[in-house]
């Protein structure tokens, strides 16, 4: 379901959810959207993930940014429906991280947010790179979406 959006907005999730399904990951918890027209509904951030509950502040973002930030608050409900712990563990250990989501950590030393946006390059079309605490290239990208996903990304950015 998706609550306050635009026409664009919509899209832009939409046009995420189908990422999804094109590259096989099924599994995607049921999802409550809710565009917000200022960053308040999303804690003061751009998107926020909770059980199954996606806040998106995204108003103010070109069309590649809303996309981006739809992929990543959906990553973290898929990975948290899909990925066991076992992948979670060496996802952290191969990324040298040493918290899956304590907030007394910067956000890109986070597991979680590592992980949701490995997963969002992996699905996007190449446009955005990924937001982590160094720059990686595709070859090393693609094998962390593996081991998290079990596939092949189906980014553009990946060949």
């Amino acid at each position: 379901m998706i609550h306050g959006a635009n026409a664009a907005e919509e899209r832009a999730i939409d046009w995420s959810i189908r990422r999804y399904r094109e590259a096989g990951l099924e599994g995607m918890p049921d999802l409550e959207v809710y565009v917000h027209r200022s960053n308040e509904g999303c804690r003061d951030r751009i998107g926020y993930y909770l059980a199954g509950r996606i806040d998106l502040c995204t108003t103010a973002s070109s069309e590649p940014y809303q996309r981006k930030f739809a992929l990543h608050e959906m990553a973290h409900g898929w990975i948290e429906t899909n990925v066991d712990g076992a992948v979670l563990d060496r996802f952290m250990q191969v990324r040298g991280i040493a918290t899956w989501n304590d907030r007394s950590f910067d956000w890109k030393q986070r597991g979680t947010e590592q992980a949701a946006e490995i997963v969002t390059w992996g699905l996007g079309e190449g446009e955005i790179a990924p937001l982590l605490p160094e720059a990686l290239d595709a070859p090393a990208l693609g094998r962390l979406y593996e081991l998290l996903t079990g596939r092949e990304p189906i980014t553009p950015a990946a060949r």
